[in-house]
């Protein structure tokens, strides 16, 4: 169980180098490769409908100037913090929107790691997690923008619901469950459903254990409030590092709407929380 190839956004927003040193800890439990990238989609200028071309074009050309400068600091601090002479580590940064190059460069990774949506700075300087998550075939690794518990050494926590997306967010994890101190695997579900629910974690619980991961398998009674703040208070109390969970939307009007939970864990996570589609 390990990561070979890990991607990991670099952007001059809060918690930015944390997230490297976090990616650089990741990449560490197997001698994973790093790819350091980022983007930055120049801004359209508010020209003079009869202003001439020649000043549009000089617009445009300084708009672009600055998005290659804002790539190259990006990947100074990324040389900064892993290191110049890494030979497990490289760089990737191009001018565009940031989301688009995080999907495509995919390809080439296990998972990806960003930060927290950035409203400042999404979508022209920094991708939007959810646009990431809903359009790529990789998981995503969502850091807060302080990180008081690393996912490395420290519990986890499962918030399973019985559909692909958790499955695939289970296997897509093994790496960091096996580096967790303990595994809580929990479904948060009404009274009637309870019975149901336990045996559905302790067969995630079993698989589990076949490959070497002891995880303790419960069910947690829903309060009437979003099953999220039920999910990141377990976590809480538990002194979670990481939580792991399907992520669920859908498209409408050319925009992600996320579920309930998805949506809560995304916007309220105080640790990192680990998504797959």
């Amino acid at each position: 169980m390990r990561f070979a190839s890990l991607l990991v956004y670099v952007d001059e927003g809060p918690g930015a180098r944390a997230r490297m040193a976090l990616a650089r800890e990741i990449a560490g439990l197997s001698r994973s490769h790093l790819i350091g990238i980022a983007a930055s989609m120049p801004d359209v200028p508010q020209v003079d409908p009869y202003a001439g071309g020649a000043m549009l074009g000089e617009t445009l050309g300084l708009f672009r100037d600055i998005a290659e400068a804002e790539v190259e600091r990006a990947r100074t601090l990324f040389r900064d913090v892993v290191g110049e002479d890494n030979d497990h580590a490289e760089w990737r940064g191009e001018v565009g929107y940031p989301s688009d190059l995080v999907v495509q460069t995919l390809r080439a990774a296990d998972v990806v790691i960003l930060g927290r949506r950035d409203p400042a700075r999404a979508p022209a300087r920094s991708p939007d997690p959810a646009d990431v998550l809903m359009a790529a075939g990789r998981p995503v690794l969502i850091v807060p923008p302080e990180i008081s518990t690393s996912p490395v050494g420290s519990p986890a926590v499962i918030a399973w619901k019985d559909c692909r997306e958790a499955q695939r967010a289970v296997t897509a994890a093994l790496p960091l469950l096996a580096a967790s101190s303990a595994v809580h695997l929990i479904e948060v579900c009404t009274v009637e459903q309870a019975e149901d629910a336990r045996r559905r974690v302790e067969d995630v619980a079993v698989f589990l254990g076949r490959h070497g991961i002891v995880a303790s398998a419960r069910t947690v009674k829903g309060d009437g409030g979003p099953r999220s703040d039920q999910i990141i208070g377990f976590a809480r109390d538990h002194g979670a590092g990481l939580i792991v969970a399907g992520g669920y939307g859908h498209a409408r009007l050319r925009e992600w709407v996320m579920g309930g939970v998805t949506h809560g864990l995304l916007e309220r996570s105080p640790v990192c929380l680990l998504l797959s589609h």
